[in-house]
C-alpha cells in the first residue's frame, strides 16, 4: 500500500504518529472496525459486487479475528495505521485475491469517519445514564426536602426564602435541559459515512442504507463530501457538554460553599472527604473540589477542537483525527464529574435545622413583610419597602436579627413613611417574618409554595422516566442492529 511512496514511514513518524495511534485504535475501535468491515462484506454480496464465494471466506475470517481480538494482530507500524494491519492479517490468512476485494467501493476515509462515529456514539451512551441518574437522584432528594426552608441568594447574600427541594428542582431542571441538547446532537452524530469513499463516492452499485441500518445508524450522511469533511457533530457534543459543565460547576459551588462551617447547611460523606496532614479536625469535601475542577476541561476540549477545525479545508485532512484527542478527554473527566457528584450528592447529611433558623434570622423575610403591609394596610409597595427597609437598617446597626423585629418598630416606621401606625399584634409581625409561612405562601407558576413545587416535580419526574424511555429506544436500535448483522452473517454462512 506504499507502493507509490517507494519508502518505508519515518521513524520520526512512528514514534509520535502511527505508533501511538496503533495502541489507541486497537483498544478504542477495533470491535467497531470488526462490525464495519462485516457489514460492507455484506454489502457486497447483497448487491452482488463481489463473489459469494469469497464473501463467505470474509465473514468467517473477520469472525475469528474479532473472536480473538486486537491482539492477534503483529501491529507493524510499516502499514501505516489500523486498519492496514487489519487488511494485512486478512490477506496473510485467506490471501490477497480474497482478501483484497474487502476494499472494493470504500476508502479509508469514509470507513475511519464511521468508527469513529460509531466510537463517539459509545462514548455518549455511556454518558447518557450517568446524567439520568444524576437527575433521579436530584429529583428524589427534591421531593424529601421538598418543605425543608433553604435561604435563597442573590449576589450572594441572603434574598429570600425558598426550600432545598425548590433549589433542586431548579438544578434538575437544567440538567433536563443539557440532556435534551445531548439527544439532538445524538440524532445527528447518528448517521453513517459508509458509501462515500475517499469523498466523491463510487460507480460501484452500493446500498448504504443497508450499511447504515446494519450498524446502527439512522440512515447515511447523503452528501459524499460532507460525510468525511463534517466534524461539526464532534463539536456539538463538545459544547454540550462544556454547557452540561457549566450548570454542573454553579450547582457544586453551591454545595461546596453551605458545606463551610460559615453556612453550615450541609456536610460530605466522610467516605468522599480527605483528612489534613496536620491539622487534626480537617474534613476537606475533596470529591466537590475534583468535580468543579474537571468542569473547566470540558470547556477547553471544546476550544481545542474547535481550533483544530479552523482554517482548514473543508475536506479530508489529518488535522481532523485530531479533534478526537480533547473529545476522548472530555467524555473521559463528564464520567468521572457525573460519577463523582452522584455519590456525593446522594450521600449528603442535610442540617435542616440550621438551614431554616439561618433563614428566619437573615432578613431574607423583609420582603413578605412588605408584601403583607400592602395586602392588609392599602399601602403601595413602594411605601411598604421604605418602612421595611427603614427597620431593617435599624436593626442591623443595633446588631438585632431578623426575630427582634416588634410590632413597635413596625409602628415607629409606619408614622415616617405613611403617615399612621398599623397596631399590629406581634404574633402577625412574627407569622410575616417566619419563612416557613413566606415559602408557603408563594404559589404562583414555578414558585416554591408546596402546591407549585409539587406540580413541578410531577412535571419533572414525567420528563425524565420519557427521558429514560428515549435512553431505551437508542440502546434498543444498538441492540436490533447486532441482532440482524448477526442473523445477515448466519444467512451468507
Amino acid at each position: 500500500m506504499r507502493e507509490r511512496l517507494k519508502a518505508s514511514p519515518n521513524p520520526i513518524l512512528v514514534k509520535y504518529i502511527t505508533g501511538p495511534a496503533l495502541i489507541r485504535d486497537a483498544d478504542r475501535n477495533f470491535k467497531n472496525m470488526m462490525s464495519v468491515n462485516l457489514a460492507h462484506a455484506l454489502m457486497l454480496d447483497k448487491q452482488g459486487i463481489i463473489p459469494s464465494e469469497h464473501v463467505k471466506k470474509l465473514l468467517s475470517a473477520i469472525l475469528d479475528l474479532k473472536d480473538k481480538g486486537a491482539g492477534a494482530l503483529p501491529m507493524s507500524a510499516e502499514y501505516e495505521d489500523f486498519y492496514y494491519n487489519i487488511e494485512q492479517y486478512l490477506i496473510k490468512t485467506i490471501g490477497m485475491e480474497t482478501a483484497g476485494k474487502l476494499h472494493t467501493a470504500r476508502s479509508r476515509n469514509d470507513l475511519w469517519v464511521t468508527v469513529f462515529r460509531m466510537a463517539v456514539r459509545d462514548a455518549v451512551l455511556k454518558l447518557i445514564p450517568l446524567l439520568l441518574t444524576l437527575r433521579r437522584t436530584l429529583l428524589d432528594m427534591a421531593n424529601k426536602h421538598a418543605d425543608t426552608i433553604l435561604t435563597g441568594y442573590t449576589h450572594m447574600q441572603p434574598a429570600q426564602p425558598i426550600t432545598l427541594g425548590y433549589y433542586l428542582s431548579a438544578v434538575a431542571e437544567a440538567l433536563e435541559r443539557d440532556f435534551t441538547r445531548i439527544i439532538e446532537a445524538y440524532s445527528r452524530l447518528n448517521q453513517c459515512a459508509m458509501g462515500a469513499c475517499a469523498f466523491a463516492g463510487t460507480g460501484f452499485d452500493i446500498d448504504r442504507a443497508y450499511v447504515a441500518e446494519l450498524l446502527g445508524f439512522d440512515c447515511p450522511i447523503e452528501n459524499n463530501m460532507d460525510s468525511i469533511a463534517g466534524r461539526d457533530y464532534q463539536l456539538e457534543i463538545l459544547a454540550d457538554l462544556a454547557i452540561m459543565g457549566s450548570t454542573i460547576n454553579r450547582f457544586t459551588h453551591d454545595i461546596y460553599y453551605w458545606g463551610t462551617n460559615e453556612f453550615g447547611y450541609l456536610e460530605v460523606d466522610n467516605t468522599l472527604a480527605s483528612s489534613s496532614s496536620i491539622m487534626p479536625q480537617k474534613k476537606n469535601p475533596i470529591t466537590l473540589e475534583f468535580v468543579k475542577s474537571k468542569t473547566s476541561h470540558l470547556l477547553a476540549a471544546f476550544m481545542d477542537a474547535a481550533t483544530v477545525l479552523k482554517g482548514i479545508p473543508f475536506g479530508h485532512c489529518k488535522d481532523m483525527i485530531e479533534t478526537l484527542k480533547p473529545f476522548w478527554m472530555a467524555a473521559d473527566e463528564a464520567e468521572v464529574i457525573l460519577i463523582m457528584l452522584n455519590a456525593t450528592i446522594s450521600t449528603l447529611r442535610i442540617k435542616k435545622d440550621g438551614m431554616k433558623d439561618r433563614a428566619d434570622s437573615n432578613y431574607c423575610t423583609a420582603t413578605e413583610l412588605s408584601d403583607e403591609l400592602v395586602k392588609t394596610e392599602g399601602i403601595s409597595f413602594r411605601i411598604a419597602y421604605q418602612i421595611v427597609g427603614s427597620i431593617v437598617g435599624d436593626c442591623v446597626d443595633a446588631g438585632l436579627t431578623c426575630k427582634d423585629i416588634t410590632a413597635e418598630m413596625l409602628d415607629k416606621a409606619g408614622l415616617i413613611f405613611a403617615g399612621r401606625k398599623f397596631n399590629w399584634p406581634q404574633e402577625k409581625v412574627a407569622r410575616a417574618l417566619d419563612s416557613a409561612y413566606s415559602v408557603a405562601g408563594k404559589e404562583c407558576c414555578g414558585a416554591p409554595g408546596p402546591n407549585s413545587l409539587s406540580a413541578m416535580l410531577g412535571h419533572l419526574e414525567g420528563h425524565l422516566e420519557e427521558d429514560e424511555k428515549t435512553l431505551e429506544k437508542l440502546l434498543a436500535q444498538q441492540q436490533k442492529a447486532e441482532e440482524k448483522l448477526a442473523k445477515e452473517i448466519k444467512k451468507v454462512l
